[in-house]
């Protein structure tokens, strides 16, 4: 309980939530008061109906207006203190009324007391202890008697037992469940602030690598240039002893270069653009295709529309992250399906090969993998879980019983016209 304590703060609690909470726990405080005065009706019991009467029902008013505060614009916060201090207001008021201090029921100003010091620390809380005392020691001197009829002693002191058993249960009850009910939101905040600083973690470790990555694309523009006039010069000349093939070779793998840092750059400055889905992939595969011929590429949309959407150009790094995952780990055959339904694009990507273990499997997307490959990174994964997750997708890995890893992308994309 003292951690309890220590953790929560006005900060890290739903006031909105806990106001309604509190709300809900007065209606059910007083329909019991309702159930006792009806019961103190049938036994030889002499109250003082009318004032008591009143503070119940100002209190049923209060109660009754502090959710419409919300609608006006009132802060959580204030609607609690009211609803905090009408409590007081209205206990002390019952209790003058039957019999002060001797009343068993003084012990039900530890809730109030209680819950303005866990979702009001400071002045306030303070205060409302500060008149719960004074009220308290004034009840000591001002009320009417005790009702009991006849004066009977013995039942007196046997209905003070009873009633002393009755508000220890009912302060028990309400302080235990309200402060469970804080310590469950607490927990849930902070699984909250765990996942919201993994994911800062990674949107940190994506900008270092953001960073890298324009550094090396400045760095090779250069050597790629000078290369590129190079192999244009000794086209012109063919120089005895260099294949044509070769050459040829040469300058395409250089063009692929090229397009490849000029692609980094627009993909830089280019955002969303509409794009008829299905044509778009199958564009990009093919040129995906000529440069490793060596696999065996199976790609097949699920759907005979070939819809227009509007794409974010991040997400073509991200498919082709885990395209090429799945060639190198896939014994050089990959299979492709996708499908769009509902305004949102699902892509299969399967590898006939490999496994992933349970570890890579709960970490996959959540941080750097441990790789497999001899040259491979482990970011990969991390790199199209993040962009996915940004662009409001999902990715999601397993193992395939028959052999091999099935990666699935989920995407919503909205549709636009042509």
């Amino acid at each position: 309980m003292p951690t309890v304590f220590s953790s929560l703060s006005s900060e890290s609690i739903d006031l909105g939530r806990a106001q309604q909470r509190l709300t809900a726990l007065r209606w059910g405080m007083l329909g019991l008061c309702l159930l006792l005065l009806a019961a103190a009706a049938a036994v030889p019991v002499r109250l003082a109906w009318l004032p008591i009467g009143q503070a119940l029902a100002t209190l049923a008013l209060i109660n009754a207006v502090l959710p419409q505060l919300k609608r006006r614009g009132v802060a959580p916060l204030l609607s609690i203190r009211i609803g905090l201090l009408a409590d007081v207001v209205a206990l002390s008021e019952v209790l003058a009324f039957s019999g002060g201090a001797a009343n068993p029921l003084a012990s039900l100003y530890l809730p109030p007391v209680l819950f303005a010091a866990l979702l009001s620390p400071g002045v306030f809380s303070w205060g409302l202890s500060a008149l719960a005392l004074a009220v308290y020691g004034a009840l000591f001197v001002w009320h009417l008697p005790w009702p009991v009829a006849d004066a009977d002693a013995a039942y007196a002191f046997h209905a003070h037992q009873m009633g002393m058993w009755f508000t220890f249960a009912l302060s028990a009850l309400l302080m235990t469940g309200f402060i469970s009910w804080l310590a469950r939101q607490l927990a849930d905040r902070e699984r909250e602030l765990a996942v919201a600083r993994e994911s800062q973690l990674r949107d940190e470790q994506l900008v270092g690598i953001g960073m890298q990555a324009a550094m090396a694309a400045h760095s090779l523009s250069t050597p790629l240039n000078t290369l590129t006039l190079l192999a244009d010069e000794w086209a012109e000349l063919q120089p005895a002893g260099l294949a044509a093939d070769e050459l040829a070779l040469m300058q395409s793998q250089l063009r692929v270069c090229r397009d490849a840092l000029a692609r980094l750059k627009s993909n830089a400055q280019t955002g969303a653009v509409p794009v008829r889905l299905f044509s778009a992939i199958t564009e990009r595969l093919e040129g995906w295709r000529s440069l490793r011929p060596d696999v065996t590429l199976s790609w097949q949309p699920y759907d005979c529309q070939d819809p227009w959407v509007v794409l974010d150009a991040a997400f073509w790094p991200a498919l082709f992250n885990l395209i090429n995952n799945a060639a190198e780990a896939g014994g050089g055959q990959v299979g492709i399906g996708a499908h769009y339904q509902a305004g949102t694009l699902r892509v299969d990507i399967v590898n006939r090969e490999g496994c992933l273990s349970d570890a890579q499997l709960h970490a996959a997307g959540l941080g750097q993998l441990q790789s497999g490959k001899p040259a491979g990174l482990g970011l990969g994964v991390m790199l199209s879980h993040a962009t996915l997750a940004r662009l409001g997708g999902s990715l999601t890995l397993d193992n395939r019983r028959a052999g091999g890893v099935h990666a699935r992308i989920t995407l919503p994309l909205r549709a636009c016209p042509p």
